[in-house]
């Protein structure tokens, strides 16, 4: 009976000592799996830090990117609108010259664009009232002292322009408006005017 009880002790012994390595060893393990599982975890949070670093500063070099764009756009709108507004006070100050210069400066285009002396002059409301017969006899008069039919006539009609006159002959019209001439000669001048207006 002691050999079977030896022999139960010894199986016993072995049982607890095999349990017990078998208990250290899942012990190593489970501790190996938690480093491991903590050490990725770190990791992936280490990772999405980064991330969200990187994107952070992406976006904030794109909204910069963004706002600079809106920035110089907004600039460029009033510089144009400043070198729009340039001109229109080009077009208001020749309209609004003294009265004998702003008849002289019109004849003088009416004689340049007269082709046979029989025309038709249609200027703005105002200037039909206040310039009309002046207009047309300085023309007729510059005309025949260049030796060429001076009939120019001033028409019944009137035209919706600031400044400037309209030549009719038949069913032609030129267009010798301000509005006209500032608009056609805008873009060979408009560098010049930039320059003078933003250096």
């Amino acid at each position: 009976m002691a050999e079977a009880d030896k022999l139960r002790e010894k199986i016993l012994e072995d049982a607890r000592q095999q349990a017990k390595a078998m208990l250290e060893r899942a012990e190593r393990e489970a501790a190996a799996i938690l480093n491991a599982a903590k050490t990725e975890a770190e990791e992936k949070e280490r990772a999405a830090a980064e991330k969200a670093s990187r994107e952070a500063e992406e976006r904030k070099k794109r909204l910069l990117a963004s706002a600079d764009l809106e920035g110089r756009k907004k600039i460029l709108q009033a510089k144009q609108d400043i070198v729009d507004e340039a001109f229109s006070r080009a077009i208001d100050k020749l309209s609004s010259l003294p009265a004998k210069q702003y008849v002289d400066i019109i004849a003088s285009m009416a004689v340049e664009a007269v082709s046979s002396g029989n025309e038709e002059i249609i200027l703005s409301p105002k200037d039909r009232d206040v310039y009309g017969t002046e207009i047309v006899n300085t023309v007729n008069s510059k005309l025949s002292a260049k030796g060429m039919n001076g009939a120019v006539r001033l028409s019944d009609t009137t035209r919706d322009i600031k400044g400037g006159f309209i030549l009719r002959s038949g069913d032609v019209e030129i267009n010798n408006s301000f509005e006209v001439i500032v608009k056609m000669k805008r873009d060979e001048l408009e560098a010049e005017v930039v320059k003078v207006l933003f250096g």
